[in-house]
């Protein structure tokens, strides 16, 4: 049966050209038709209507943030957006992340990722990719969509998996073929939708965890939770403090990022050529970028020893919470000074001055993230290989994806312990209390 184009309201007719935009439609159990429409930049959409659709925690969708990384990467990332309607009524919008990345031998230090890499040396014969991202290459976390509540997962699986099927079209057409399709990352409140995936073709996995800290509301300065460890954490603390004393931590404004931009490019790519798979890389551009756009919202720290940059911090306030964004250092200045454990405690003076409710972290070095007070939250991503032989592999190759295994620490208090583990570690979480 064929549908009636239903198309968006005509709020939308200005900002991009039809030869620009893909629609689609589907009929929904209440006979409302959904329609949406895919941008290929921030420029063609309408800020209001989409500013309207995500949340004020939401800042990573906010097209502010999506503008500097746009106008930052001319090349290795690109950005694609959607908008869903349910008849009229807006319903919900995406934001997707084609990256393009080269492959080495060294990045891959697993079974599953060397697999992986097997898989696109026998189909491509070469190691470069184009992966379609629903969600941030860059942040930890739910960061690619935000629909009305009524949405419920069947109806936003299915709006991801066709949204990202016509952008994949489009790309085609252009002679960019896209070999996978991810969307990264569920929370378990969330984990309905990528079980709805699974309805064409995706393949459900855990990756590690994502380390969540509370911040308490009776910190009200940075001494105020250092008396909240207990007395063999907070000697660590102390020590480790002491290590950084030689650093100088400058809170940076745009000009700062601008100056030390080469810099920080290669302090990032220490850290980003470590990673086992790397999902694109960030130009250190975005970051003076985002100081411009969304100064109040967006904040990075500058490391120096000796007038030498050495290292740098960056986060991003969404409403209450505070997320840890990308870093860099030096690693032989890391040895001696301790920038990275600096650079963690920071991050916890930073959310007690925003009053913060709590810190997301983010996944890697989990161990010495939870001896600051981080706990472990489940994140499943979800992969689809466009071919339909790889992704049949994928589907045995999955079954060795674990997430990394640590010795949890428990640096606080047992009286403090009792509070932070009231506090919730994101929207609706419950402490399983049977433990």
């Amino acid at each position: 049966m064929n549908l009636p184009l239903v198309l968006p309201p005509n709020t939308h007719e200005a900002a991009a050209s039809a030869e620009e935009l893909q629609q689609s439609t589907m009929l929904t159990g209440n006979n409302k038709t959904i329609s949406w429409r895919i941008y290929e930049h921030t420029s063609q959409v309408d800020g209001h209507a989409w500013s309207q659709l995500h949340p004020v925690a939401g800042a990573f969708l906010c097209l502010d943030y999506l503008s500097a990384l746009e106008d930052a990467h001319d090349k290795g990332l690109e950005i694609r957006l959607a908008m869903f309607y349910r008849g009229v009524e807006p319903l919900g919008i995406a934001a997707f992340q084609i990256a393009h990345f080269a492959t080495s031998e060294d990045a891959y230090s697993n079974v599953f990722l060397n697999c992986l890499n097997a898989i696109g040396r026998r189909i491509r014969g070469k190691h470069v990719h184009n992966i379609l991202i629903n969600g941030n290459a860059f942040a930890t976390g739910e960061h690619g969509f935000s629909f009305q509540p009524e949405a419920d997962s069947k109806t936003i699986a299915y709006c991801l998996h066709h949204a990202m099927e016509a952008i994949a079209a489009q790309e085609q057409k252009k002679g960019k073929r896209i070999c996978a399709m991810v969307t990264k990352d569920f929370y378990p409140n969330t984990i309905g939708v990528a079980n709805q995936l699974e309805r064409y073709r995706f393949k459900k996995f855990q990756v590690d965890h994502n380390m969540v800290m509370p911040v308490l509301s009776d910190w009200n300065t940075f001494d105020d939770y250092l008396e909240s460890l207990n007395t063999k954490f907070r000697t660590k603390a102390k020590s480790s403090l002491k290590r950084s004393s030689n650093l100088r931590v400058v809170e940076a404004t745009e000009s700062d990022v601008l100056l030390h931009e080469a810099a920080m490019q290669q302090l990032y790519e220490n850290v980003y050529m470590k990673a086992d798979f790397r999902l694109g890389k960030l130009q250190a551009a975005a970051l003076a970028g985002l100081l411009k756009r969304i100064p109040n919202q967006f904040f990075v720290g500058q490391y120096f020893l000796n007038d030498v940059l050495v290292g740098f911090m960056t986060a991003m306030r969404c409403g209450n919470v505070m997320e840890a964004h990308v870093i860099g250092i030096d690693y032989e200045s890391n040895r001696e000074h301790g920038v990275y454990q600096r650079i963690l405690y920071d991050y916890v003076e930073l959310a007690i001055r925003l009053r913060c409710t709590r810190i997301v972290y983010g996944r890697t070095a989990a161990e010495i993230k939870s001896t600051v007070g981080a706990f472990p939250v489940d994140l499943t991503c979800c992969i689809k290989h466009r071919r339909i032989i790889s992704n049949a592999l994928l589907s045995m190759i999955i079954n060795y994806v674990k997430p990394s295994e640590y010795p949890q620490r428990e640096p606080f208090k047992a009286e403090v312990f009792n509070k932070v583990t009231q506090q919730p570690l994101y929207k609706n979480h419950e402490w399983n209390t049977t433990k």
